[in-house]
């Protein structure tokens, strides 16, 4: 049910933007924007929990409608989806471990040829993944807490009323 879900939600999104009238790019960047990408999870608990009496299962119902991306901007646009949404599986993301994340990310695209019909060169991508390191160690890097603040308390502060100073600014 739950891969249906989320092999649906182009099919949704499309429909969507079709219903709005969004311009051909935005509906090709819906369609393309997972290519024909297997989704390995779902996919893996189904043949983990399949029904020998049932028979096999087979790939074609756990990918993607696509078509794969026809373009340098749509296999950037792909691989963006798929690192940002991984990224956010990651228990204590170091570089180390975001670096890792994008080059498994690239070669499986890369394998599965869903980066064949776009013109991405092993420079772009080398390019497109350093560029995603540096977005990603930024946005996950540790601070420290703002002195005076304790965001991270975790109870609800009462609202206060601002101050002139606060509202003249």
């Amino acid at each position: 049910m739950s891969a249906l879900i989320l092999l649906n939600h182009v099919k949704d999104g499309l429909e969507l933007a079709r219903e709005h009238h969004l311009p051909r790019v935005i509906r090709d960047a819906i369609r393309q924007h997972h290519g024909t990408r297997l989704i390995k999870y779902f996919y893996s608990k189904a043949v983990e929990q399949r029904d020998p009496e049932a028979g096999d299962v087979t790939e074609e119902k756990y990918r993607y409608p696509g078509p794969p991306p026809q373009n340098k901007v749509m296999g950037v646009l792909m691989l963006a989806d798929a690192v940002e949404a991984a990224s956010r599986t990651l228990v204590e993301p170091t570089p180390g471990k975001i670096r890792g994340l994008i080059e498994t990310i690239v070669n499986d695209c890369l394998d599965d040829g869903q980066l064949d019909q776009t013109d991405l060169t092993l420079s772009d991508l080398r390019n497109v993944s350093e560029a995603f390191l540096r977005v990603l160690v930024n946005i996950f890097h540790q601070r420290v807490d703002y002195p005076g603040f304790d965001f991270n308390a975790g109870t609800k502060r009462e609202k206060r009323p601002l101050t002139d100073a606060a509202r003249a600014s």
